[in-house]
């Protein structure tokens, strides 16, 4: 009996013996600590009144009460009786397991005094704990839904966006095909006019943008816009120069348009001729005058205005050639870094489609594009490094798993339009419609795609919201595409890039305070507005 409440008692020091993790202990601590010899003392004294009570019952009642003699030798006597029954080898067993029981009783007594201390200053844990909780319970889904009781409900939501976003989203898809089918039918004109000259090649486009991932906030005259491959012409070479300008966070880059030997090729087909070893009078007028690519750079670099003016008037021959198969008309609109069309149907719709030009990284998808869907347009000669193209593959590879009427497209349609439609338009904003959907993009891989349901639109959009006043808290976003290494294998980003310096596109406001303080403003303004939609539903 005395072995196993031992054993007993062993276990409950190993189970419930607290862990010092520094000499300062806040309150918390103490009072867990007291709690803990509390249980502890209320155990030893069940136990001890449970062994006293044990021993009176195998005590001999009065009637046989012996002599002190009598009784230590009859003990003696019990004694020897137990040890002959239980051999020599459960005697030794019996002192093996005391002397285990004591090594375990004197280790976790000394084992407060092993434990290496802790750096961590516990009389700070008081002062930061409460607003660590406030955090993550805006931070974690579930939580933030309790933060805010006058955030709308989803059935708000979803009668705003009834109201407002319904009819864009029902034929989107069937507008971005016709975009598509159209400028690739512009494209294929322009291809014919181009195939026998020294002037940049043209390939199929590629729709980008929020159009072509699925979440247009209205019908903005930007919304559908593409992107269009440049190829060097025969005899040709793109050679891209990066650089970082200082001051800025996005790369920007000069493409060197370098002269190649044709010579073989022209001996063999003769469908070309070598610039590189012609001299300049042997050349014809046809092939030194207009037809020339040196003509759209400036200093050997290609020019983005020169480039993009060039292609707006290859357009407009094309449509000329064209316009008798449809019944629309279509206009163009002055742009030094973009073809703007503006087409105008029967039923009196009116649909825009922009086109940027770019040039492709080596056999990755990022383009050193005329107009920059993250940061605007350039300045020439400069192009700017583009990653539209792998977000939009991103959106379609997220669409392949998430819940039917998934509402993480509804959440951000929801907030542009906020952003964009109900404020007053600044030309300089700080927080762009850029930053929402990258903070997007960052809890599409940071929660299970099934807590994007359509029944959790409101706790969705509220983490979209929590997630970026933490991003402005700490002034530090990170780029989805740069440095991320937790991105699926199915988005085509080089292995560069993945494993580059995470990009930091809140990095300016920690160097200007106003720029910092503006942003907070336009955020809270963003806030208003979604908190708004509960009072007018």
């Amino acid at each position: 009996m005395a072995v196993g409440s031992l054993l007993f008692l062993a276990v409950l020091v190993i189970v419930h013996h607290p862990l010092r993790v520094s000499d300062k202990q806040d309150p918390a601590t103490v009072q867990r600590t007291q709690q803990q010899e509390q249980r502890l003392a209320l155990e030893m004294m069940r136990l001890q009144l449970e062994f006293e009570q044990r021993n009176q019952e195998e005590r001999p009642g009065p009637h046989q009460s012996l002599g002190p003699n009598q009784s230590q030798g009859e003990e003696e006597a019990t004694a020897l009786r137990v040890a002959a029954k239980q051999g020599p080898n459960d005697v030794a067993w019996d002192g093996w397991l005391c002397g285990f029981l004591v090594i375990i009783l004197l280790f976790e007594l000394c084992r407060p005094g092993l434990e290496p201390e802790s750096s961590y200053d516990s009389s700070s844990e008081d002062a930061s704990s409460e607003e660590e909780e406030e955090d993550d319970a805006e931070a974690v889904p579930g939580g933030s839904c309790t933060r805010h009781p006058d955030f709308p409900d989803r059935a708000a939501l979803e009668h705003f966006y009834e109201q407002h976003l319904q009819g864009v989203s029902e034929d989107l898809a069937s507008t971005c095909e016709f975009v598509e089918g159209l400028v690739n039918s512009l494209l294929e004109v322009c291809q014919v006019l181009t195939c026998q000259t020294f002037l940049p090649q043209l390939e199929n486009c590629i729709g980008v943008a929020s159009a072509f991932e699925g979440w247009c906030p209205h019908r903005d005259s930007e919304a559908y816009r593409v992107l269009v491959p440049l190829l060097p012409p025969k005899g040709h070479s793109f050679r891209l120069e990066m650089e970082n300008v200082e001051g800025t966070l996005e790369k920007h880059g000069h493409i060197l348009v370098e002269l190649e030997c044709m010579c073989k090729r022209e001996r063999l087909l003769g469908d070309v001729v070598c610039l590189l070893h012609h001299a300049e009078e042997d050349l014809s007028d046809n092939i030194q005058g207009p037809f020339r690519v040196h003509l759209l750079c400036t200093s050997s670099h290609l020019d983005v205005e020169k480039t993009t003016l060039w292609f707006h008037s290859l357009v407009g021959k094309a449509w000329a050639l064209v316009a008798h198969n449809y019944s629309f008309q279509l206009t163009a609109q002055p742009s030094t870094s973009s073809c703007k069309l503006s087409l105008a149907c029967e039923s009196r719709r009116a649909l825009s489609i922009e086109i940027i030009l770019g040039v492709q990284r080596g056999n990755s998808l990022v383009f050193l594009a005329s107009n920059g869907a993250e940061t605007g347009p350039p300045s020439s000669p400069v192009w700017l490094e583009t990653f539209a193209v792998q977000e939009m593959l991103f959106f379609q590879w997220v669409s392949r798993y998430v819940p039917k009427d998934s509402c993480h497209l509804k959440c951000l349609q929801i907030l542009i339009h906020l952003k964009e439609c109900r404020l007053p338009i600044l030309e300089n904003r700080i927080l762009t419609t850029y930053h929402f959907k990258t903070a997007l993009m960052h809890l599409l891989l940071l929660l299970p795609v099934s807590e994007w349901r359509p029944e959790q639109l409101a706790q969705r959009l509220q983490d979209i919201l929590s997630y970026l006043r933490r991003c402005l808290e700490e002034k530090c976003l990170y780029h989805f595409l740069i440095g991320n290494s937790t991105l699926a294998s199915q988005i085509p980003v080089p292995k560069a890039f993945r494993n580059a310096k995470p990009l930091n596109l809140f990095q300016h406001l920690a160097l200007e305070p106003a720029a910092h303080a503006q942003a907070t403003s336009e955020f809270l303004e963003v806030m208003e507005q979604v908190r708004a939609l509960k009072c007018s539903n």
